[in-house]
């Protein structure tokens, strides 16, 4: 029952081509990367996730965030109504006045109704069905762009534990080097559509964001002076530690690579110094083996 920090993944159903370029029919689905993106930042701002990085691919995606599992239960009915009309507000038909509206009678609505607000608390503090939500509207929104039904996503994500500051900030990097890795770019700050990206967006007008500590993503633009959580690393240290790591030369790309994050490529359930995994292992009586941080 305590926070903790997760890598998730969730790939495209038979890790099809659904998001970029299909090599069967040669059609370009990138913009599908930025309806991704959209539903994320607004989702995590009202779910009991902070989102601390991103890398939205062709056929998968990757999210690191903080998950507290207490988070809702200490919410007002005030924002749990707030945050749900907040998260159900989206058609594409809506005017923003209408949307507006819709929300503020949504809001209205949820506060009369008890048994309402309860399902909603659940709802917001899952971080499967953040999962569900997150992909469901995107999957019906493909489908009807492709006219057919079916699955857009594989039905399961997979979580991975993030026990100390060196396994998330090394699952960071991964997250955000994935484009490099995948041959898009040849550096991490042209990637489009993560985390990295977001970041440095949002510092071009201040500059004096690089050398503020590492805040949840979507609190970059609307409540960053309620931030609780930060990492301990500033987003200028974070750049260095990027390049650092990042592969730059084609001689030596896949040496360093397997050295820095050969443990991710594993999917383990859980990531961390020898003494966290013994603990984390231990109070949920796993069994199976996984190889700490050395």
């Amino acid at each position: 029952d305590r926070p903790a920090f997760y890598h998730l993944v969730s790939r495209c159903v038979r890790r099809s081509w659904l998001c970029g370029i299909d090599r069967a029919g040669g059609r370009n689905f990138d913009h599908r990367k930025a309806w991704l993106e959209q539903r994320l930042l607004k989702l995590s701002a009202c779910y009991a996730v902070e989102l601390f990085g991103f890398a939205i691919m062709s056929n998968h995606f990757h999210l690191i965030v903080r998950f507290d599992p207490l988070m809702a239960s200490r919410w007002t009915d005030e924002d749990v109504a707030e945050r749900w009309s907040a998260a159900c507000s989206y058609s594409a038909a809506l005017s923003k006045e209408d949307e507006s509206l819709q929300r503020q009678q949504r809001f209205e609505a949820m506060l009369q109704d008890p048994a309402g607000l309860a399902k909603a608390r659940h709802t917001l503090g899952s971080i499967s069905l953040f999962m569900k939500h997150l992909k469901q509207p995107i999957s019906w929104r493909a489908n009807r762009e492709d006219g057919c039904t079916g699955h857009f996503f594989e039905s399961r994500f997979y979580s991975g534990a993030l026990l100390d500051d060196t396994s998330l900030l090394t699952a960071m990097a991964y997250v955000d080097l994935n484009p490099v890795r995948a041959g898009v770019v040849q550096v991490a700050i042209d990637a489009e559509h993560t985390s990295l990206q977001h970041r440095l967006q949002a510092a071009q007008d201040n500059k004096a964001r690089l050398d503020d500590y590492l805040a949840p993503l979507n609190d970059l633009d609307n409540n960053e002076e309620k931030v609780t959580t930060r990492l301990p690393i500033t987003l200028r240290q974070y750049l260095d530690f990027v390049a650092q790591i990042e592969p730059r030369q084609e001689s030596n790309k896949d040496d360093r690579w397997r050295e820095r994050f050969t443990l991710f490529k594993r999917r383990q359930r859980a990531y961390g110094l020898v003494h966290d995994m013994v603990d984390w292992c231990s109070a949920r009586g796993w069994s199976r083996a996984v190889t700490p941080f050395s």
